[in-house]
């Protein structure tokens, strides 16, 4: 079909966006647009750190600890671990934790629970848009073929995966910024807030 590429590209953009809205929408004191397209787009803009991150796990820390993460047919358990829930879940959700709680929580506009909610989602949904472009122009992935629909799909369970956990991240903060005001307490919601979507 001719116009193939733009179809894959708006069924790629187009669902974060839209989630975006609706939980945007959801919310009784809506939020200003500004604010929340900034979100965003350094949700979208995560993949620029992460990248280096990504280079210093793999050739820094990885070595340094007696693993081999390029050698993935002899992968054991330590490797997976590492690969999974370092490489992957802790350095993507530890730059997200990270610009909710020094950009977001610095607005005078995250006034009530449910922004921390809204602007933490629209930061997730804004990382699973741009990773899943960058998974559409990847040269295939396993057995999928990229610029395909086959590819467009797979991908919308990683986009309610983001989404789901930024709304975990940010109901965890909102019960540390809003919640009881006992510092223990405080403290442990923000290291769940992190811990949990990891």
């Amino acid at each position: 079909m001719f116009f193939d590429p733009t179809l894959l590209y708006l069924a790629t953009i187009l669902p974060p966006i839209i989630m975006g809205i609706i939980i945007w929408k959801s919310d009784r004191f809506p939020e200003p647009t500004h604010l929340l397209v900034a979100s965003f787009l350094l949700g979208a803009a995560i993949d620029i750190p992460l990248l280096l991150f990504i280079h210093i796990a793999e050739d820094l820390i990885a070595p340094l600890i007696g693993l081999d993460v390029y050698n993935k047919e002899n992968y054991g358990i330590a490797e997976y671990a590492f690969s999974n829930f370092f490489r992957a879940a802790f350095l993507e959700e530890g730059i997200k934790f990270a610009l909710l709680i020094f950009f977001c929580t610095r607005l005078a506009d995250l006034n009530e629970p449910m922004d921390a909610v809204v602007y933490a989602s629209a930061i997730g949904l804004g990382y699973a848009a741009m990773e899943n472009v960058g998974y559409l122009m990847s040269s295939g992935s396993h057995d999928i073929t990229s610029w395909s629909w086959a590819m467009v799909k797979v991908r919308y369970y990683p986009l309610v995966m983001h989404f789901g956990f930024g709304v975990v991240m940010g109901l965890f903060l909102s019960h540390a910024l809003f919640g009881e005001r006992g510092a223990f307490k405080t403290r442990v919601m923000t290291i769940l807030a992190l811990l949990v979507p990891v």
